[in-house]
């Protein structure tokens, strides 16, 4: 079901296709915290708190782009997490779909991005996650970062010439 069928039948009251939208984005998110923060066990929280706080606002939510507004969320949530906010307690069953990172092939692979990818400024790193970890396009990218489309440029450009120099002290 397309995600804005899916929305509409949510703000119709039912509300069991809200799994629907946890299963079907709970990975993306889960990563890009990972990504963010450098903690798996905090990832999980601040993923939980993500679908939470959209579970809390969805009968007010204008249907645009459901990845990118759940990104948007889970965005600042690492933000607050970094300035040293607390989060609010987790929605419980949002986790129960919690898969453990080392199910994923080439796990060797991820940790060597995460830990390059740890080393490029935030601003750069969050768009590199979201260009090519979400697939997300420059526009889309543009409004969840609230930068004009050049400053998203200009940061995939240098995020990328940065790993590109980091690359060789790897051994893949």
């Amino acid at each position: 079901m397309k995600d804005k069928k899916l929305i509409q039948q949510i703000q119709r009251g039912n509300k069991e296709l809200l799994n629907t939208v946890i299963e079907k984005y709970y990975d993306e998110i889960l990563h890009f915290c990972i990504y963010q923060v450098k903690d798996v066990s905090t990832s999980y929280d601040l993923t939980q708190e993500t679908f939470y706080r959209f579970i809390r606002s969805v009968d007010r939510y204008e249907y645009g782009n459901l990845k990118g507004y759940l990104l948007t969320i889970a965005r600042n949530l690492c933000v607050d997490y970094w300035k040293g906010k607390i989060v609010t307690e987790p929605f419980e069953d949002a986790g129960q779909k919690c898969c453990d990172i080392d199910e994923y092939e080439g796990v060797e692979n991820q940790m060597i991005l995460v830990e390059m990818l740890s080393k490029l400024p935030e601003a750069q790193r969050e768009v590199i996650i979201l260009r090519f970890y979400s697939e997300l396009k420059l526009s889309e990218i543009s409004k969840i970062l609230g930068v004009n489309i050049s400053t998203v440029k200009s940061r995939l450009r240098l995020g990328i010439r940065s790993l590109q120099k980091e690359l060789p002290k790897f051994k893949l």
